[in-house]
C-alpha cells in the first residue's frame, strides 16, 4: 500500500520555509482544538436556554469564553513570533537600547496584575544600561519573564529584577517567591508547548511557548537562559546577553547549577 507524506520534500526549493509553515499550521490546529470546543460548548448552553434565568452562571460562562479567546489570541501571537524567529524572516532593527528604561516600562505594565494581589515589584539596575539590540526582542524578554514571575507567584509575594553589566555581557535576572518547580520540571521547561502542570497551575493560562521563544531570542545575542528553582520557594530566571548575532548560535552553559536553555541540569562550573 502506498502512502503519501503531506510534509514537503526537504530537498525541494524553499523546503525550510515550507516545513516551518507546515509545522506552524499543524501545531496551531492541534492547540486550538480544545479551547474552540470549550467555547462552542459554552455557547451551545446559552443558545439552548440551559442557563436561562441564571444570570450569575451566564456571566461565569461568558467569562470562561473570554478567557479561552484571550488564550487563543496569545497562542497565535506566540506561534507567529516563534515561526518568524525559526524561519529567519523576522526583521530586526538594531540600535542602542537602554535596558534599564525598558525594564521600568515592563514593570509598569505588570503592575495591573501584581497590585491587586499585593505582589511587590522591585528593580535593581545601573542607569543607563545600554546594549545594541532590537527593542522589540528585548521587550519580549522582559515582559515575558516579569509576567510569568507575577502569574506564578503567591499573593503578597515579590518579584525582583536585577540587571548587571559584567565585562562584555549583560546579565538579566528575574526572581519570584512563587510556586517554583522540581528539577525534572525545570529540565524540560524550555521546549515548545511545555508547561508545569499540577494542582497549583491548573487555573493559570498560557501557551507553553513563551520560554521557548526566550531561548531562541537569547541565542540571537550569543547568550543563554537558565532557571534555578525550588518547589514552594520560587524561581530565578537568568538571561545572559553578549551582543546581537546574524546567525544562530549554540547556547552557552550557565555558571551556577540550573537547567540551561538546552534543558540539561548542570553542576556548578560546567560548560
Amino acid at each position: 500500500m502506498n502512502t503519501t507524506d503531506p510534509r514537503p520534500e526537504t530537498n525541494a526549493p524553499g523546503a525550510r520555509h515550507s516545513m516551518v509553515r507546515f509545522e506552524f499550521l499543524s501545531v496551531l490546529a492541534h492547540e486550538l482544538k480544545a479551547p474552540i470546543n470549550a467555547v462552542e460548548g459554552y455557547l451551545n448552553l446559552m443558545r439552548d436556554g440551559a442557563l436561562q434565568g441564571n444570570e450569575p452562571l451566564q456571566r461565569e460562562v461568558l467569562e470562561r469564553c473570554s478567557e479561552r479567546i484571550c488564550g487563543m489570541r496569545k497562542l497565535i501571537v506566540d506561534l507567529l513570533d516563534l515561526t518568524r524567529i525559526e524561519s529567519g524572516q523576522r526583521a530586526r532593527l538594531l540600535t542602542a537600547v537602554d535596558l534599564a528604561a525598558l525594564a521600568r516600562e515592563a514593570l509598569e505594565t505588570a503592575r495591573g496584575e501584581a497590585d491587586p494581589r499585593g505582589i511587590r515589584l522591585e528593580l535593581s539596575t545601573p542607569e543607563p544600561l545600554l546594549i545594541t539590540g532590537d527593542r522589540s526582542e528585548l521587550e519580549i524578554m522582559l515582559n515575558n519573564l516579569i509576567s510569568n514571575a507575577v502569574k506564578y507567584n503567591r499573593d503578597g509575594g515579590a518579584v525582583t529584577i536585577t540587571l548587571q553589566r559584567r565585562k562584555h555581557k549583560i546579565v538579566l535576572q528575574v526572581t519570584d517567591t512563587g510556586i517554583g518547580m522540581s528539577r525534572e520540571e525545570a529540565a524540560r521547561l524550555f521546549k515548545e508547548f511545555v508547561r508545569v502542570k499540577n494542582e497549583k497551575t491548573q487555573h493559570i493560562l498560557g501557551s507553553g511557548l513563551g520560554l521557548s521563544i526566550l531561548k531562541k531570542l537569547a541565542l540571537l545575542y550569543d547568550g543563554a537562559i537558565c532557571v534555578e528553582s525550588e518547589p514552594d520557594r520560587g524561581s530565578t530566571f537568568t538571561i545572559t546577553l553578549r551582543g546581537p548575532t546574524r546567525g544562530r548560535r549554540r547556547s552557552r552553559g550557565c555558571a551556577r547549577p540550573c537547567a540551561d536553555a538546552a534543558g540539561v541540569w548542570r553542576s556548578a562550573g560546567t560548560k
